[in-house]
């Protein structure tokens, strides 16, 4: 049998962060198999889905990070995971959104633009956010990646997406993403 974790990382940024923890994982006999990291104003960070042999104790297991912890600074904490866990539920009947927001920033987009696609079950499923521009005109920017089920009509979220960036003085734009079966 498989035993699954989530692993997730962060720290100030170094070379060599993400080839210490994989070597840790590989040394144990631990598999990446999924993941997620990013670099955000100098601290990286990232989250995986691992899988190993069970019956590895966690606090056994986490001990095995205690020197990268000491020695790149890092924050590492190790959660298990049920097989339920491991499933992502895609809702039925929905199509991929990609939904883009750009504007002066202020506190509250995120909750704001969220808010209005949670109210209508939409499911976000990636979200990255960025200040870009000079220091001088910056521009905030985020993108988000969405299941809409099919029975909510794309021209009425654009409607009320566009409506609530008015709102918060920022542009909002949605298109479908085609997507192709393997």
């Amino acid at each position: 049998m498989t035993q699954n974790m989530v692993l997730t990382a962060v720290g100030k940024d170094r070379p060599g962060i993400v080839a210490a923890v994989s070597r840790v994982l590989y040394e144990s006999g631990w598999n990446i198999e999924d993941s997620s990291m990013n670099l955000l104003k100098g601290e990286f960070a990232m989250i995986l889905i691992i899988s190993g042999k069970e019956g590895i104790p966690l606090a056994q297991f986490n001990e095995k990070f205690d020197s990268l912890r000491k020695t790149l600074e890092l924050s590492i904490y190790l959660r298990e995971l049920s097989a339920d866990e491991l499933v992502h539920k895609v809702q039925e009947q929905v199509s991929l959104y990609a939904i883009s927001v750009y504007g002066t920033d202020k506190p509250g987009i995120v909750y704001e633009i969220t808010e209005l696609l949670a109210n209508r079950n939409v499911n976000v499923v990636d979200v990255n956010t960025q200040i870009a521009g000079s220091k001088e005109s910056p521009v905030y920017v985020m993108l988000l990646e969405a299941e809409v089920p099919f029975d909510i009509k794309e021209e009425q979220l654009r409607e009320d997406l566009q409506s609530k960036g008015k709102e918060l003085g920022v542009n909002v734009s949605i298109h479908l993403v085609e997507t192709e079966e393997l």
